[in-house]
């Protein structure tokens, strides 16, 4: 069965309700990068490429895709697809990875959506999570296969990680790296500039650069709010 298409209504409907859950369930999302990416997708067609660490990372994607104003699609396990039809009313693209001649039929026409500049194409190189501090990060070639595909368009390698802090939910964050040009670009190189992404993070994290602006605001509540907390620390204050 053919999955549906992309809906602007659909996501018109979806983009705030993924904004409360970032808000509700993260300690906010901080984001750096975005115009320089805006400019990539001014100009022409780009394909983002970045880690994959978890559940979270497509809500970051439709948040993402949001700020860039791009008409974005991401390639999705195709059984995924089937079985969540949703996705692809969001931009998400079967991709049949049983064997080779499956997988380059659904990056064919995944590129094909790269005809016109605004038009973006997410894909997360590593094909599976993977904690965002294991190296090697493990790459596999349908990036460069896509590269190769849409010669004329840019990659923005987008590194994406996950930190906890003083409240009870990890913050999001997320480099959107130089763009590399699509023509002559290898997996090394995306997987290179994902890696200094990430270095980047850990060093705004560690206060040595200057903090990412916030897309996404936190609502989480302080572990030191709530009737709960006030009662322990009553009691705590009555053992003293």
């Amino acid at each position: 069965m053919t999955p549906p298409a992309r809906s602007p209504w659909f996501l018109a409907l979806t983009r705030p309700y993924v904004r409360r859950r970032l808000a509700r369930g993260l300690d906010g999302f901080c984001v750096e990068g975005l115009a320089q990416a805006r400019e990539a997708a001014r100009l022409g067609p780009v394909i983002l490429a970045a880690n994959h660490v978890g559940w979270w990372d497509s809500f970051l994607v439709v948040a993402l895709d949001e700020a860039l104003g791009t008409e974005g699609y991401a390639l999705m396990d195709a059984e995924s697809v089937r079985r969540l039809p949703f996705f692809a009313r969001l931009g998400a693209l079967p991709l049949d990875r049983a064997g080779a001649a499956s997988s380059r039929a659904g990056l064919r026409d995944a590129a094909a959506k790269l005809d016109r500049p605004g038009r973006a194409l997410w894909i997360f190189p590593q094909g599976h999570h993977r904690p965002a501090h294991l190296r090697p990060l493990g790459f596999q070639g349908g990036v460069a296969l896509l590269a190769r595909m849409v010669p004329e368009a840019s990659i923005i390698p987008i590194a994406l990680q996950y930190a906890w802090g003083e409240r009870p939910a990890p913050a999001a964050w997320a480099h959107l790296g130089t763009p590399i040009r699509a023509a002559g670009a290898d997996v090394a190189a995306v997987e290179r500039a994902v890696e200094g992404g990430l270095a980047r993070i850990d060093a705004a994290l560690a206060g040595n650069v200057r903090p990412f602006p916030a897309l996404v605001a936190p609502r989480v509540k302080s572990p030191e709010s709530g009737l709960g907390a006030r009662l322990l620390g009553g009691r705590g204050g009555d053992d003293g």
